[in-house]
């Protein structure tokens, strides 16, 4: 049975309990540096309001002001575009809902970070693909255990069940995405809310930014362009690594 995560943004106090817990159970350690009061001070001016996944950040608050926020990590696609383009399949999607990566399979060729949506994948220094897996570890469990942000959460705004009954409990709200409730976006996670979601600079898949990059090893005219030259080298790399494997069977 598919499982779905539900944020209820009305509840969401912004205390991130879910970052702790997530932190916690997956071993992502602190990054220490060696900076002044003052270094750390403008470095933290400048991230407000900016994506702060990285390979020890799996989910994060995004801070619209000091009454508005919102948990932000992996959608979890029904149609993961990273799952489409990793060339070395590296990347699936399970019946229970969860995107994982196999790291031990992934080149660290990088596309899944070029056409995600929502901006998700963080290479990290090993370059390898960082994100939240749902915690794919739990709610494999018999019996299921919830993700652990779910379980941290004080002021359940965090739910997790079946997906057709997480989206029975966003049929009461004003604003739904995720699910394919009212056809939005299809996910394993929602997100509801009787606010606005541009109120809260909710972020939306950006559909036009989605391409088949793998097409474009037989098609790269034109693709290519609107990938950049970042997904020009990973496709590059993956080329050559192709071509070596080709070798080495001849």
């Amino acid at each position: 049975m598919t499982k779905s995560l539900l944020i209820d943004l009305d509840k969401c106090t912004g205390c991130r309990s879910c970052i702790v817990a997530c932190k916690s159970w997956n071993k992502l350690e602190p990054k220490i540096e060696n900076r002044n009061q003052d270094e750390v001070r403008k470095a933290v001016e400048k991230a407000k309001g900016t994506d702060k996944f990285s390979d020890n950040e799996f989910t994060y608050i995004h801070e619209k002001d000091i009454k508005n926020f919102y948990k932000r990590q992996c959608m979890h696609c029904d149609d993961p575009q990273c799952v489409k383009n990793c060339p070395a399949h590296a990347i699936v999607k399970y019946d229970n809902g969860a995107v994982v990566v196999d790291r031990n399979k992934c080149e660290g060729v990088g596309l899944c970070a070029q056409v995600c949506p929502f901006d998700v994948p963080v290479m990290d220094e090993n370059k390898k693909p960082a994100k939240c897996t749902l915690c794919y570890d739990r709610i494999t469990q018999n019996p299921v255990l919830d993700p652990a942000c779910v379980k941290a959460c004080p002021s359940k705004a965090l739910k997790f069940g079946d997906i057709d009954e997480m989206k029975q409990y966003a049929s009461k709200f004003k604003y739904v995405y995720g699910g394919g409730v009212n056809n939005s976006y299809n996910s394993s996670v929602i997100y509801a809310s009787n606010m606005p979601f541009e109120n809260i600079d909710f972020k939306v898949a950006e559909i036009h930014n989605i391409v088949n990059v793998l097409d474009a090893i037989k098609h790269p005219v034109g693709v290519l362009s609107i990938l950049g030259g970042a997904a020009l080298v990973g496709l590059k790399i993956y080329g050559d690594r192709k071509k070596k494997v080709q070798e080495g069977e001849k």
